[in-house]
């Protein structure tokens, strides 16, 4: 992912993730729309997404809740569309390096939660998911440069240690800096990863308990599901501060 698909992953069933959020894009005062990143929601008035994916110029983002099969409205219960009022991406992001890659949205007015539109719970501090499974979903592309599909798709790919991250990047010849607020995830193998489309999606990792907690958001890569280069995600945890400054969000 160039900027940040779903690769060997499959199909999600209806409601399975209802923090999901599709990003959209609408150009012309509205007249044009297209699907443009992943999302995910955790207050009734915010969504986190990646700083990449904000509009372009004379553009605005509209934010979909509980969508599942974008080819149309077959679902058993209807999503629901928010204008987004305000876009606020991290004052260090830095497009070259896509370090601080996230931004928030903020919605014209509140989202009602319901049984497909819930938010995801925040992650303790403390919390290091090194070597836990986690899941990531979105509508982004099936692998490099191909097809999209209609039905919100997840994958599992393993939380990797910063450090044997870089390592992996060192060995495909990539001389990129993994750096603390970054996450990796995926396979030595590739295989599995996040793709274009995808970008601002959720990686989360289940708790004990049942609930899920957000580990990562996608963010950037090079291609997608290639050997030695995992997908590399914002760690919720560094975030949490800058997150809670704007949003209020606390720990579920």
């Amino acid at each position: 992912m160039k900027n940040g698909r779903i690769v060997g992953g499959k199909g999600a069933t209806f409601g399975e993730w209802p923090w999901q959020v599709l990003v959209r894009e609408a150009t012309w005062l509205g007249l044009f729309t297209k699907n443009k990143c992943g999302g995910v929601l955790i207050t009734n008035r915010y969504v986190i997404t990646a700083a990449h994916c904000q509009p372009g110029f004379l553009a605005s983002l509209v934010a979909v809740f509980g969508e599942y099969d974008i080819s149309g409205e077959l679902e058993s219960q209807r999503s629901v569309s928010k204008t987004v009022r305000r876009v606020i991406v991290h004052r260090q992001y830095d497009a070259a390096t896509f370090e601080n890659d996230i931004a928030l949205l903020e919605l014209e007015s509140p989202v009602a939660f319901d049984s497909h539109i819930v938010p995801i719970c925040m992650p303790k501090d403390e919390d290091d998911f090194t070597g836990r499974m986690a899941t990531v979903t979105g509508w982004g592309r099936l692998k490099y440069g191909g097809g999209v599909p209609s039905v919100l798709q997840e994958v599992q790919v393993p939380v990797i240690e910063n450090s044997v991250c870089q390592e992996m990047f060192h060995t495909a010849g990539h001389s990129k800096s993994i750096i603390s607020s970054f996450l990796c995830a995926g396979y030595a193998n590739g295989q599995r990863d996040s793709c274009e489309g995808d970008s601002g999606g959720p990686l989360m990792v289940e708790r004990g308990d049942g609930h899920w907690v957000l580990a990562g958001t996608v963010s950037h890569g090079i291609k997608c599901a290639a050997p030695y280069l995992p997908g590399v995600y914002m760690r919720t945890t560094f975030y949490k501060p800058w997150l809670q400054t704007i949003t209020g969000v606390r720990d579920a």
